[in-house]
């Protein structure tokens, strides 16, 4: 069962939502041995530290105020390249990059269950279930950026720093099985608790309601989009082409949430776990959970940001970007999902979600109290459409910043794939949907 986290209130005041939630310690972690340990409410949340990539929508103390870049927080109706917006999709926020002033909005440090917190915000949360929604807005031109302005750099953020005298194994789950704005790991049981669209891979029943055991049961009758029968979940937001088609209009996660347009389903998408640092590779428990990137940074000060993009095409594998980058003619859109591969030893999650996993040093190598176990890399290449025209779902006052890429994965997979990966790893070899 799930252990509660911390409490958070909603204070309503002058008729305007404000967010609050009481912090995780960073080295608060949930036991390994009781399945899914910690539950977060009623909105996806995170930890005191900013730690779960996924919070409760956090609107503005003051609706009326003007963003970081320039625009007007109510600006609803720029979605969709209506006449307030530029001809790419945009505001007219100009070319500069986003401030750091929190995109205009007060800490949110997360939102746990607020069946605890009594009458009062219950009754909050049932007048605004889905905060934020008047400050939804596309994302700014200056979140762009043309791929040949990024200077090389090889690698930004944290993790993927890769042992090349180690293997790696790779599991082909297709490119998007099924759609929903639900977060089962952040907002349990909440329809929508997302309030942006994810797409899935693997197993096929994640919804609000998922949860260890109809997850592994779902996995043991083989309801899962991976060709080995891995029956894990893997889940990020969507990418939106901004001038087509919504199909979900006027539904939460959809517009009314502030993700518009047509979802563009990856070209391709590659989940492969690596070697790193200079230890032999520990297998991956099964049922071991975790995250990467930060669904709420903007309201948390950019913590846990982890976003990474580029281009396919020669030359562009070393410039790595946190905008949005606009590729040359025939090279396709590239979102890199970095996850975290130093475990505790010991559990299975944490009430954030990352105090019982951390990212490596520079070097790929772990503390000498964790334990390496292999690095997750997803690699995701779409066929952009033209421009300043495409971006990813968001919670709505996040405005599709690119800063907010994040990821969830929950691992399904059987002790014997995860021994047998381990050891293609350890013994340099390049494994390929291994056996359930």
């Amino acid at each position: 069962m799930r252990i509660l986290a911390i409490v958070a209130a909603l204070l309503v005041t002058g008729g305007v939502v404000t967010v609050a939630g009481s912090a995780f310690a960073d080295s608060d972690s949930g036991s390994g041995d009781s399945g899914l340990l910690s539950a977060f409410s009623s909105d996806e949340s995170d930890s005191g530290s900013g730690d779960s990539e996924e919070g409760s929508g956090d609107e503005n103390s003051d609706a009326g105020s003007e963003t970081g870049d320039g625009r007007e927080s109510d600006a609803q109706d720029d979605q969709n390249g209506d006449d307030n917006a530029g001809e790419d999709g945009q505001g007219d926020g100009g070319n500069e990059r986003r401030g750091d002033e929190n995109n205009g909005m007060t800490e949110d440090v997360g939102e746990v269950n607020a069946d605890n917190e009594g009458a009062a915000v219950e009754a909050a949360e049932a007048e605004d279930p889905f905060p934020g929604r008047a400050d939804a807005a596309n994302a700014d031109r200056g979140d762009y950026v043309d791929i040949s302005d990024v200077e090389a750099n090889g690698n930004i953020g944290e993790g993927g720093v890769f042992n090349d005298a180690q293997g790696t194994y790779t599991v082909d789950c297709g490119v998007s099985d099924h759609n929903n704005s639900d977060n089962y790991m952040a907002a349990p049981g909440k329809e929508n608790g997302a309030q942006h669209v994810h797409d899935y891979v693997g197993n096929q029943t994640t919804d609000a309601n998922s949860d260890d055991d109809p997850l592994q049961e779902a996995a043991d009758a083989g309801q899962t989009s991976c060709v080995n029968g891995d029956g894990s979940a893997f889940f990020w937001p969507v990418l939106r082409d901004i001038n087509g088609a919504s199909p979900d209009e006027g539904e939460n996660g959809g517009s009314l949430d502030g993700n518009v347009g047509s979802i563009i389903k990856p070209a391709s998408a590659d989940l492969t776990f690596h070697g790193h640092g200079d230890r032999e590779i520990t297998a991956m428990p099964s049922h071991l959970m975790m995250i990467m990137g930060n669904a709420k940074q903007g309201a948390q000060d950019g913590k846990n940001v982890n976003a990474k993009y580029t281009c396919s095409g020669q030359g562009n594998e070393n410039r790595i970007t946190e905008q949005y980058p606009i590729c040359g003619p025939g090279e396709q859109l590239t979102r890199i999902l970095d996850y975290p591969s130093c475990w505790d030893g010991e559990n299975l999650e944490s009430k954030d979600f990352r105090s019982h996993i951390f990212f490596p040093d520079d070097q790929g190598n772990c503390e000498s109290d964790q334990e390496p176990i292999p690095a997750l890399r997803i690699t995701l290449k779409y066929d952009q459409p033209e421009g300043r025209t495409f971006q990813i779902d968001s919670f709505p006052n996040e405005q599709h910043d690119p800063r907010t890429d994040h990821s969830d994965f929950h691992n399904i997979a059987s002790q014997a794939s995860n021994d047998a990966g381990a050891e293609c790893i350890n013994e340099n070899q390049d494994c390929a949907n291994l056996q359930q």
